[in-house]
């Protein structure tokens, strides 16, 4: 198959999405490896204000202030590197943790694929801007509330709570972020076929 014959069928806009959307990636990639996981940024903040946030939305829940979030930082290893990972748990009269949040449970790099999705479109800037918005604020409030559930899953129903954990509620976090793809491009769709842009597009 010839394929630079084959690529060169492929529509305009198609090709413009697939080349921005790899180098995005392996940008990303490479500053979230090389920083971003060494310095924790931003997903120390992030993975603090989960925790706190899941502790405040279970004492509403429950109508006690019985929940607490405490952080810590441990060591963990990413190849043959050691980093300092912090953690966020969620206390039960202060005693017993009932959840636990680090990097891996916080959302970010989901934030940053649906951000980059967006950005990778055709379309004006203000309405890309929106998105991105509601999509990362969607995103974040959406894994407290997981986490909320997760921690009810497991005081109520535990042995419920692996499937709640590994499936239902990532299935609620993922169906959001498609939806959101889906509605977004609707809205550029003609742009993306091939019609006029307006100046501000980019």
């Amino acid at each position: 198959m010839d394929f630079k014959k084959y690529f060169a069928d492929f529509p305009k806009p198609a090709v413009s999405f697939l080349k921005k959307s790899f180098f995005l990636f392996v940008l990303w990639k490479s500053v979230y490896i090389l920083f971003l996981i060494p310095s924790e940024i931003p997903d120390a903040w992030v993975v603090k204000k989960i925790g706190s946030f899941t502790a405040q939305m279970l004492n509403v829940f429950y109508g006690e202030d019985t929940f607490e979030a405490k952080h810590t930082r441990r060591q963990k290893t990413y190849g043959k590197d050691q980093v300092w990972v912090t953690h966020s748990y969620v206390y039960k009269l202060g005693k017993r943790a009932v959840i636990g949040i680090y990097q891996a449970c916080d959302g970010v790099e989901l934030m940053v694929l649906t951000a980059g999705f967006i950005l990778c479109f055709n379309g004006p800037v203000v309405l890309k801007f929106n998105y991105i918005i509601v999509g990362i604020l969607g995103l974040f409030f959406l894994n407290v509330l997981r986490c909320s559930l997760l921690v009810i899953v497991n005081l109520e129903f535990p042995q419920h709570f692996q499937f709640a954990h590994k499936y239902l509620f990532n299935l609620m976090v993922y169906g959001f972020t498609f939806l959101l793809w889906v509605s977004f491009v609707n809205k550029v769709k003609p742009s993306f076929q091939g019609t006029k842009t307006k100046a501000s597009d980019v």
